[in-house]
């Protein structure tokens, strides 16, 4: 017998739908059913536009409370800043509480909501093509509920549990990486473009290397056997790596890392 679970959306951008996107497609679905789970999926936003993208996929509505009503799982998708707001009238006491939220710790989710049953995830956008990582750390599940959670996050992605103090960091590297590799995906399209390629070969390649790489970078032990087994002494990418490490490229991104979570930090200290 399957076990039918209901899962309510509080606020449905991109990250939501991205995880709704995942978890209701024909592989997840497939997956969910062989391992006993349906997913019952209400999405609710208090625009109507940002629902039309998902109102193919599950149930829709711009009341909150209706949404909550029935769902044994409730995801807080909102803006940090609003989450006051989104919650206003809702009674959360007897659910799963599960926070994609950056910023909001355990503790304050627990006021705002009345629930002694708190995930907080941090995921990102690869939710959409079913390859977020998602660490999260839970308080107050039973082993059954914490099972359903890892049905949920499993399918948009994969998943470790970790201390919630962790979940800061997770959330620069995690929830902003795919901002970051976008970047890096653009400047290699870009510099092709300007050595002479056609854009859209200079996409695919550009593309299609980041791929490799990190599934290469996963094999080996690291950056540096990537680096090492890819530049030859006095070749070309040797030239180019030596470029990258005398403009100090790794200090950038520490730079970029450090600037973020400073803005979680001031997040967590806004909510305080």
């Amino acid at each position: 017998m399957k076990n039918k679970i209901k899962i309510a959306f509080i606020g449905c951008g991109k990250l939501a739908r991205a995880m709704i996107e995942s978890m209701t497609n024909r592989a997840s679905v497939s997956v969910l059913k062989s391992n006993g789970y349906v997913f019952s999926i209400t999405a609710s936003s208090r625009g109507e536009a940002s629902l039309m993208p998902v109102k193919h996929l599950c149930h829709t509505t711009l009341d909150n409370a209706a949404a909550c009503d029935q769902a044994d799982y409730v995801i807080l998708a909102v803006k940090p800043q609003n989450v006051g707001d989104a919650l206003g009238g809702l009674d959360l006491k007897r659910k799963v509480v599960i926070s994609v939220m950056a910023g909001v710790p355990v503790s304050e989710l627990k006021r705002l909501t009345g629930s002694g049953k708190i995930v907080r995830v941090m995921p990102n956008l690869c939710a959409a093509a079913g390859e977020s990582f998602n660490p999260y750390y839970a308080e107050g599940l039973s082993s059954d509920e914490e099972q359903v959670v890892l049905q949920i996050l499993g399918s948009f992605g994969t998943f470790c549990k970790t201390d919630e103090r962790a979940l800061d960091v997770a959330a620069v590297v995690s929830g902003g990486g795919p901002a970051y590799v976008a970047m890096l995906i653009r400047a290699f399209e870009t510099a092709a473009v300007s050595g002479g390629l056609d854009p859209a070969l200079a996409r695919d390649m550009a593309v299609q290397t980041t791929l490799g790489s990190a599934l290469l970078y996963e094999r080996m032990s690291g950056a540096q056997e990537v680096i090492d087994a890819v530049c030859s002494k006095g070749g070309m990418t040797e030239r180019g790596v030596k470029y990258l490490e005398e403009h100090d490229f790794d200090g950038l991104f520490k730079g970029a890392f450090n600037a973020a979570h400073d803005r979680v930090s001031e997040m967590n200290d806004e909510k305080r």
